[in-house]
Order: structure tokens, then C-alpha cells, then sequence
């Protein structure tokens, strides 16, 4: 799964810090296990999932653009999933709008009654929250069956989605006229007036809204850095048009839609550079979930879990340059790891932390962020 640009058993709470001695037990650790052996009860499950699934005959997926673009990634996924459940469904993907633009497809379908556009929701954790806030996610015990959701903490409260993908927001910067001292390590060094009128955003804030967060910078913090930040800003990049950045069109790209798209750009040839904010370590998740309207869910349930296991996890590598850190034998662990010795100190976005921050009655600052950046933008025109 490329993109261009987050039970049975306790639900993973909110953990503030992602500590680096917690990231090393779990993906050190779970490098020499391989998943733990299904009870007999659980293979009942699963036994019933196939059947269900196998009456299905397919798999409908639509999702935004950027995922799935190689043909060759979504028939190897098919093979896979087919042989290792015993099946021959076919699995048609059609690219639908943005991600945004889907979930808000997705809660409008439910609403009215229609059946869903896609059997699973691909999506980031304010994508999940909204889904799951309108009802629309099967709320599933994936520890109790799958051999490949193990561990709570990827499963989103409640059962609703699971974390397949794990995503590091960044600063992308033209690495032909920065490099060393001169390249961006921090959010802070975007801030410097050799930057100015040289930086681009994103139209949505909603990373900024994340480092909004109480266990992270708070709302007053990130407010004032983004209104300094506007001052550099000249316009607006969105996922996929990263080769604006390498063609010199800006000299660097915050927050950008993660570390993957630029490993794909290197891999043809692009120069280009990227880094992780110590001051503003983000780690998030895409994850998939299944609309209670979906034409084909068993199959869907199966297909999640089938993405966990470590043949589908390295086809994400392989075509998209991530995989989830916390799978054993992950790529992506390895970029984590490296970051966290560098000095990062990773905040993870969830489902959770929205809901957390919710509960607490956090400020929401979306719609102050973004008439900052559009205003300041306006204005250069």
C-alpha cells in the first residue's frame, strides 16, 4: 500500500511521550516471536470469517489517490490473501477523492442508507474519530482471531479500526540548496529569515492541530508558532506534489504527509532531502476499519488482518517505503529507531489522544490555524 503524503483485550490508552525504551522492547521483542498460535476457539472464528468471506465472492476497495497506484501491489496482495485463506475473491479498486472527502462520503452513505462505497476505510486518526463518532465502524474483537492483531495498542478504542501503517510527518526540503548546517532539523529553523517566502504548508492543518495537543505543544504555543510561520509561507503543496519542493519551487514542505513519499522520490533518481523535527516528532498510523454498511465485511475483516501479517507488511514496504514499526521484522522500526538516537522524541497521534484532548475540553484551533496560513498566503498574491 503506497500513500503519498494511525478488542477483546484492554484498548491502548493515550500514552503522551512515545518513550524510546518502550518502542525498543516492543519492536526489539517482537522480532524474535512469531504471531501467537490461534486457541481453538479463535480458529472457529476464523473458520467462520472464511466460509462467510468465500460466499461473498469480492472485495470492493476505493480509496484516495496515492494508494494502491501499482497494479502489480494490489494483484500480489490478492494472490497472498487468497492463498492464504483459501479463497479466490477478486478485489476491484477504483481511486476515489481525497481522504477527507471520503469519510465524509463514507458517514453521508451510512446516514442515508446506502451501502458503502469501499469494504474498508483506509484512514488517519481524525479520519477514524469522525467515522467512529457517526457510528458507522463494525466494532470488531480482532485479538480474539487474528493471529496478526496481537497487541491492543494498534487497535483503535472500541474495536473500530486497526493500525496497519505507520506514518513520520516531516520537513521535506530541496537538498541541492540546503544541506548540512543549512538544511531544516526543527520546526524552529523554518523560522529563520532565510526562509522566508521560501516555505510551503498543506490546506489542512490538522497536523498542526495534532501538535496542538495537551500532551504536546497545547493550542497557545502552536498558535503563536503558526502565525510566525505564516510569515514564511508563500503557498500551499498537498500530498504528491512533493516534486514542487525537489524542482525548486520551494526550498522546504511542513508538515509534509510523511518520510515514505520522499523514499519513493529517492528511489527514481530525485534529490531531495528529509528530516524529522526534534522539536515537533510526530508519529502517526494509517488504519483500516469496516463500515457497518459494507457490502462485503467478512471479507474485509479478513483482508485487515491479512495486511498485519510480515508477506503483506513487506509488499507495503516494498511499493510504499513503510510498513507498522511494531510488526515484528518491520523496515519502518528501523527509521523510528534512528530518529529517536538522533534526539527525536516521537508524540503519537491516535484515536485515542483526539478523544482524550476531547474529553479534557481541549480548544479547537482548526479553523484559527487555517485562516492564518490562507490569509498570509492571500496576501503574497
Amino acid at each position: 500500500m503506497t500513500g503519498s503524503g494511525r478488542p477483546s483485550a484492554p484498548f491502548a490508552r493515550w500514552s503522551g511521550l512515545l518513550v524510546v525504551v518502550i518502542i525498543l522492547a516492543a519492536a526489539c521483542g517482537g522480532t524474535t516471536r512469531g504471531p501467537a498460535k490461534p486457541s481453538a476457539r479463535a480458529n472457529d472464528q476464523m473458520s467462520a470469517l472464511i466460509a462467510a468471506a468465500r460466499a461473498e465472492v469480492e472485495l470492493d476497495l476505493s480509496w484516495a489517490p496515492g494508494f494502491l497506484d501499482s497494479p502489480d501491489e494490489l494483484r500480489r496482495e490478492t494472490e497472498g490473501f487468497n492463498r492464504i485463506y483459501g479463497l479466490n475473491l477478486k478485489v476491484p479498486f477504483k481511486a476515489g477523492a481525497s481522504m477527507r472527502e471520503g469519510t465524509a462520503r463514507t458517514i453521508q452513505d451510512f446516514q442515508s442508507g446506502a451501502k458503502a462505497s469501499t469494504d474498508i476505510v483506509l484512514g488517519t486518526e481524525a479520519d477514524i474519530n469522525d467515522l467512529a463518532k457517526s457510528g458507522v465502524l463494525i466494532s470488531e474483537p480482532w485479538s480474539a482471531w487474528s493471529p496478526n492483531i496481537t497487541s491492543p495498542r494498534m487497535v483503535a478504542v472500541g474495536g473500530v479500526a486497526v493500525q496497519v501503517q505507520t506514518r513520520m510527518p516531516g520537513i521535506t526540503y530541496n537538498s541541492a540548496k540546503l544541506s548540512g548546517a543549512a538544511a531544516p532539523r526543527t520546526l524552529a529553523d523554518l523560522l529563520r529569515p532565510e526562509y522566508k517566502g521560501r516555505v510551503a504548508t498543506t490546506l489542512s492543518t490538522a497536523l498542526f492541530e495534532r501538535l496542538a495537543g495537551s500532551e504536546v505543544w497545547g493550542p497557545e504555543r502552536t498558535l503563536a508558532y503558526v502565525r510566525k510561520l505564516a510569515g514564511q509561507v508563500t503557498g500551499f503543496v498537498e500530498c504528491g506534489d512533493e516534486d514542487r519542493i525537489a524542482n525548486g519551487e520551494f526550498d522546504a514542505f511542513v508538515y509534509d504527509c510523511g518520510g515514505a513519499r520522499v523514499q519513493q522520490m529517492k528511489a527514481k533518481g530525485t534529490l531531495i532531502g528529509w528530516s524529522v523535527p526534534s522539536d515537533g516528532a510526530l508519529l502517526g498510523y494509517l488504519y483500516m476499519g469496516v463500515p457497518k454498511n459494507a457490502t462485503h465485511p467478512n471479507a474485509a475483516k479478513l483482508w485487515i488482518s491479512y495486511m498485519l501479517g510480515r508477506e503483506a507488511q513487506d509488499l507495503m514496504y516494498e511499493y510504499g517505503y513503510a510498513d507498522h514499526h511494531l510488526v515484528p521484522g518491520s523496515k519502518t522500526f528501523l527509521e523510528v529507531d534512528r530518529a529517536t538516537k538522533s534526539g527525536a522524541k516521537f508524540y503519537e497521534l491516535t484515536v485515542e489522544a483526539i478523544q482524550v484532548d476531547a474529553a479534557k475540553g481541549a480548544k479547537a484551533i482548526g479553523a484559527q490555524l487555517q485562516a492564518i496560513l490562507r490569509d498570509a498566503v492571500a496576501q503574497r498574491k
